[in-house]
C-alpha cells in the first residue's frame, strides 16, 4: 500500500454533514426500560430472583424487549439484560478489570494491546446493557454533560497525531461502550480523521446497536460507513456485530444487516458463550448458519470474560471446546468461528480451540 500521507479532503465533500433528521433512535434509547421491577411487569415474570436496585443499571430498548418472550423468567434474551441476585456471587478469579484495560487506557481513550492495532473506547455508553459486560467497571474520563453518547470528549486530532507517531500501527478498532452512540457527526469526524494517516489501512467498528435498535443505521450513517469509493476514503470499513442468539435477528435487524452490506462493509460477527442463553449445540448451530445465509461472517466465540457480576454466565472451556468439536461435524468450516479467550498481556486473542 502506498503509504504517502493522503491528500486532506474537506470533510463536507465527504457526506452530507446533515444529522440524521428523525432522531428515531435516540428517542428510542430515551424511553427504554430502567427499572427493573418494570420490565418483570411488562413481561409478567416474578421479581423474586431479581436485583431491583442493581449496581450497574438496566437498561433494555423497546425494539429489544418485543423479541422477549412474554411469561418465560428463562428466555435467553431476558437472562441477557434482566439483572439478578446472583450478581453479588463472589468467586475467585472473577474480577473489576479481567483483561487488565484500567491502567492501559490512555487520556484520550486509547489502549494499545496488539501489534500493528490499536482500540480506541469512544465512550461509556450502550445501546442495552449486558449483564456480562467486561467493561461493566472500566474507568472512564468525565463525560459530557448532558451527552446521550457518554462521549468523554474524544478529540480526533489528537488521536489522529497518536497514531501517526507510531507507524505500526495499521488497523483502528472502535469500541466502547457502543461506538454508534456517538452521533453521525462525531463518529463521521473521527473516521474521516482518522483516514487521513497514511498507514491506517483498517477502520474496525465493534457495534452492538444494528442488532439492539437497527434504526440507528440512518441513510446519512450509512453513506459515510460503507460507501468508501464514492466518499473518498482509503480505509476499509469493517463492522464486528456482537449477537448472541438466533432469537435477536428479528425481521428489522435482518433488514440492517442487507443494508450494511449493500453499503460495502464487510460485516463479521461476535458471540459471547453464555449460561443458559446459548449453550447448546442446536442453538449455536442456527446463529451461525443464519448469520451465513444474512453474509455475516462468523468471526469469533468467546469464553466469557471472568468480570465481577457475571459469574452465573460461565461456562467451562471444556465445555466450549467440545461444543466447536460437534459444530464441526454440523456446519462448513466458514460457518464456524474460532473460540477464543483473551488473557492480560498476552500477544493477542488465544485460540481455545
Amino acid at each position: 500500500m502506498n503509504n504517502n500521507k493522503r491528500k486532506k479532503n474537506n470533510p463536507k465533500t465527504i457526506v452530507d454533514r446533515v444529522e440524521d433528521g428523525s432522531h428515531l433512535w435516540k428517542k428510542i434509547i430515551s424511553q427504554a426500560v430502567r427499572d427493573p421491577a418494570e420490565l418483570c411487569r411488562r413481561l409478567e415474570i416474578s421479581d423474586e430472583n431479581v436485583d431491583l436496585n442493581p449496581d450497574f443499571p438496566m437498561l433494555v430498548p423497546e425494539p429489544f424487549l418485543q423479541r422477549i418472550k412474554p411469561a418465560d423468567p428463562l428466555d435467553p434474551l431476558l437472562l441477557q439484560v434482566l439483572p439478578r441476585k446472583a450478581e453479588s456471587t463472589v468467586r475467585p478469579g472473577f474480577t473489576s478489570d479481567p483483561v487488565g484495560e484500567n491502567e492501559k487506557l490512555s487520556p484520550e481513550g486509547t489502549l494499545s494491546k496488539y501489534h500493528g492495532r490499536s482500540l480506541i473506547v469512544t465512550g461509556k455508553a450502550c445501546s442495552i446493557h449486558c449483564r456480562f459486560c467486561f467493561r461493566r467497571h472500566l474507568p472512564l474520563p468525565e463525560t459530557e454533560k448532558n451527552s446521550i453518547s457518554g462521549s468523554f470528549c474524544i478529540d480526533p486530532e489528537t488521536i489522529a497525531a497518536q497514531f501517526e507517531a507510531d507507524p505500526t500501527i495499521h488497523e483502528v478498532i472502535l469500541s466502547g461502550g457502543d461506538p454508534l452512540m456517538l452521533s453521525d457527526r462525531q463518529l463521521q469526524d473521527l473516521i474521516f480523521r482518522l483516514d487521513q494517516v497514511s498507514n491506517i489501512q483498517r477502520i474496525r467498528i465493534h457495534s452492538r446497536m444494528p442488532i439492539i435498535i437497527p434504526q440507528r443505521l440512518t441513510g446519512n450513517l450509512l453513506g459515510f460507513l460503507g460507501n468508501n469509493k464514492r466518499y473518498g476514503t482509503a480505509a476499509k470499513i469493517i463492522m464486528v456485530l456482537h449477537i448472541n442468539h438466533p432469537n435477536e435477528i428479528d425481521t428489522r435487524v435482518c433488514q440492517s444487516i442487507e443494508e450494511l452490506i449493500d453499503s460495502g462493509c464487510i460485516l463479521l460477527s461476535q458471540t459471547v458463550l453464555l449460561r443458559q442463553v446459548n449453550d447448546a449445540l442446536p442453538v449455536l448451530c442456527e446463529l451461525f448458519e443464519r448469520l451465513i445465509n444474512l453474509g455475516v461472517m462468523p468471526y469469533y466465540l468467546h469464553q466469557l470474560d471472568r468480570v465481577a457480576g457475571a459469574t452465573h454466565f460461565d461456562v467451562s472451556p471444556e465445555k466450549g471446546c467440545d461444543l466447536i468439536t460437534k459444530l464441526r461435524t454440523r456446519l462448513p468450516g466458514y460457518a464456524i468461528p474460532r473460540y477464543v479467550r483473551e488473557i492480560s498481556g498476552e500477544p493477542g486473542k488465544v485460540v481455545l480451540k
